[in-house]
C-alpha cells in the first residue's frame, strides 16, 4: 500500500471510532506526535524500520507516552500506527484527516500562495469570495512565494485556482506554442 492509501484507511477509522467533537483535538495531538517524530530521528528510524520487533517498539513507545501526554485513544491509535510500521505516513495520515472531518464539518482550508504575506482584510475578502465559490465556510493559509511576480494561487483541495502572473505567462506560452 501507498502512504495516500494507508492515509485514507487510518482517517476512516479514527472518523469512525472517535467522537466527532473529539476530532480537532485528536488531530492536533496527531501533528505534534509527527513533528516530534520528524525532529527526532532516531526514534523514526526506530519506529518506521524493520529492524526493530513490534514488541521493542510497543516498549519504546510506552516509555515515551507519559512525556507527551496525550489522550488514551491517541495513544492507543498511534501506537497501532507504529507497531503495523506506518509511521512514515503520519503527515498524509493529518491531512487526510483533517480533509474527511473538514468535508464532515463543511468546511475546507485553503492554500493561498501569494509573493507577499496576505494582510487581514484582503484574506478576509478571499475568504468571502471562496466560501460563495465552493459554499463551505473557510480557513486561509498563507504561503509566500516570491517567484509568483504577482496574483496568487489559491488551491483547494485538489481544485486550483491560479491567478498568479505567473501562471498567465505560462498559459500564454502554451496558447502561443500551438
Amino acid at each position: 500500500m501507498n502512504k495516500n492509501q494507508i492515509a485514507k484507511k487510518y482517517s476512516r477509522a479514527i472518523l469512525n471510532t472517535v467522537k466527532l467533537a473529539d476530532i480537532p483535538r485528536l488531530i492536533q495531538e496527531l501533528k505534534a506526535f509527527s513533528s516530534f517524530i520528524d525532529e527526532n530521528r532516531q526514534l523514526k528510524l526506530l519506529f518506521a524500520g524493520q529492524i526493530f520487533s513490534d514488541e521493542e517498539k510497543g516498549k519504546a513507545f510506552a516509555a515515551i507516552k507519559p512525556s507527551l501526554k496525550f489522550n488514551a485513544g491517541t495513544e492507543k491509535f498511534l501506537n497501532l500506527i507504529i507497531t503495523r510500521g506506518h509511521v512514515t505516513a503520519m503527515k498524509e495520515i493529518v491531512a487526510y484527516t483533517i480533509n474527511v472531518y473538514n468535508e464532515k464539518q463543511k468546511k475546507a482550508t485553503a492554500v493561498v500562495i501569494s509573493p507577499v504575506s496576505l494582510d487581514r482584510g484582503y484574506a478576509d475578502r478571499l475568504k468571502v469570495a471562496l466560501k460563495n465559490l465552493i459554499d463551505k465556510d473557510v480557513d486561509i493559509e498563507n504561503e509566500v512565494d516570491p517567484s509568483l511576480l504577482g496574483g496568487f494561487v489559491v488551491r483547494v483541495g485538489s481544485t486550483i485556482y491560479d491567478s498568479s502572473v505567473k501562471g498567465q505567462l505560462r498559459l500564454l506560452k502554451s496558447e502561443l506554442m500551438r
